[in-house]
């Protein structure tokens, strides 16, 4: 079986309806932010602003290039993966999908003072990150599907399909985000993280 064919065959793994409720979910979590940054919701900004301060922290301009690269490769994969785990838990990737759009979306408003929607979705890293997350909460959401229907029964089985898909196809999208994004931060300084993408804001663990 030639390359083609077996990305072919991982390709295949991505369920579109899943792909599309995680967007979903994750632009209800966008404009549900503006309410719990207006009315001060203490529990679900903790976690959103805690991250934020501790990706400023250490995210250095000046840090070579490959180590800032695989800085935020690190974050972000750790990130998703979480994403695909949570599918053991039946219905957390429905939960975190909400959460990834409210996260972001909070540390958008917090730090720029407003919701820059349009820059948030179509800068150059978010054009791979997004698909990406959304991918591996659908993997995520397929594995959850799987159990709750069938049981633990062949847990690892499915378990291991799905990670495929993480691996072969989430990976790689966060490697060229994560190029994109040094390369900005690079050229513009620390200010830019915001701009540029999530910065390891992923995810919602």
């Amino acid at each position: 079986m030639d390359m083609f064919s077996i990305y072919g065959t991982i390709c295949g793994l991505i369920d579109g309806t899943l792909f599309l409720l995680a967007a979903a979910l994750f632009f209800l979590g966008v404009f549900f932010a503006p309410i719990v940054v207006k009315k001060e919701i203490g529990p679900l900004l903790w976690y959103p602003l805690w991250i934020w301060r501790v990706i400023k922290r250490h995210i250095d301009p000046g840090a070579p290039f490959l180590r800032l690269w695989a800085l935020i490769l690190s974050l972000n994969s750790l990130s998703l993966f979480c994403n695909l785990v949570s599918g053991l838990f039946i219905v957390l990737p429905l939960l975190f999908s909400f959460l990834l759009g409210a996260h972001i979306a909070i540390i958008s408003l917090k730090e720029l003072g407003r919701l820059r929607l349009f820059s948030l979705i179509l800068n150059p890293v978010s054009l791979f990150e997004l698909p990406a997350a959304w991918m591996s909460l659908s993997f995520g959401m397929s594995l959850g599907r799987e159990l709750y229907l069938n049981g633990y029964a062949n847990v690892f089985f499915l378990f291991r399909r799905e990670l495929m898909g993480y691996l072969f196809l989430v990976l790689p999208l966060l490697a060229i985000a994560g190029l994109i994004e040094v390369s900005l931060i690079k050229a513009l300084g620390k200010g830019s993280i915001m701009d540029s993408g999530f910065g390891g804001e992923n995810g919602q663990e």
